[in-house]
């Protein structure tokens, strides 16, 4: 599993070359999902993709996005609204049923499961692209810093190959998924946890781009390859 990295500076990565074309990514961005780094942000911009901001609580889904990137927040909370919209729930999942590349973590990996516990209790339809609930919990789960290794190729790198991440949620899942060894630093400790496919990356943890920034190019060249297909 790879190594936790150090305090590191931007200047001091390698910045993998961007896109010779710019893709079109969509951000879920509102009260139920807005915990993003900015650097990912910004890395994504510098990496060739012109970011499109977008609420899955009150709009559509934008039109002819090659990438989607949905973060973490507090979906059990506004389940309710998000569960309601949906127009959108259904163009989501009609769209990664399609191939269109997609990071989901935490909220947003809970938000493409069947179904949500929301805070009042009650249990509301998601997306559906992935099997599973997601529930409420006495505490939180699987707190912390872990190093994350790929069990087979994916979305964001090779079998074998990882990164850094941490998991910070009090909700958790009956099906969190099996695409990663993540692994407590300096403990015995570990678990599988998150979904991938070529084309996707869901599960609880949380990564920073600059902590792997050829894992965020990838992204970034799967939507290039999807708009090259989307052509043909």
């Amino acid at each position: 599993a790879p190594e936790l990295l150090e305090e590191t500076s931007a200047q001091s990565i390698s910045l993998p070359q961007p896109l010779s074309e710019p893709v079109k990514i969509g951000v879920a961005k509102d009260k139920a999902f807005h915990f993003y780094y900015e650097d990912n942000l910004s890395l994504l911009t510098e990496l060739g993709a012109q970011l499109i901001f977008f609420s899955p609580m009150q709009d559509s889904l934008p039109e002819d996005l090659d990438g989607l990137l949905i973060g973490g927040g507090y979906p059990e909370v506004y389940a309710r609204t998000l569960s309601q919209n949906q127009q959108i729930r259904s163009q989501i999942k009609l769209a990664l049923q399609n191939g269109l590349p997609c990071i989901a973590e935490c909220g947003g990996f809970q938000y493409l499961q069947e179904e949500l516990e929301g805070e009042d209790g009650a249990s509301y339809p998601m997306v559906g692209f992935l099997k599973g609930k997601s529930f409420r919990t006495e505490g939180l789960r699987r707190f912390g810093y872990v190093n994350l290794t790929a069990n087979e190729d994916n979305l964001l790198c090779k079998k074998g190959e990882g990164f850094p991440a941490h998991e910070f949620h009090y909700w958790d899942s009956d099906a969190p998924g099996s695409g990663f060894r993540a692994d407590k630093p300096q403990s015995s400790r570990g678990w599988d946890c998150a979904f991938h496919t070529p084309t996707l990356y869901a599960g609880f943890p949380h990564f920073h781009f600059w902590a792997a920034p050829s894992a965020a190019r990838n992204f970034v060249a799967a939507a290039r390859r999807y708009v090259q297909e989307a052509s043909l």
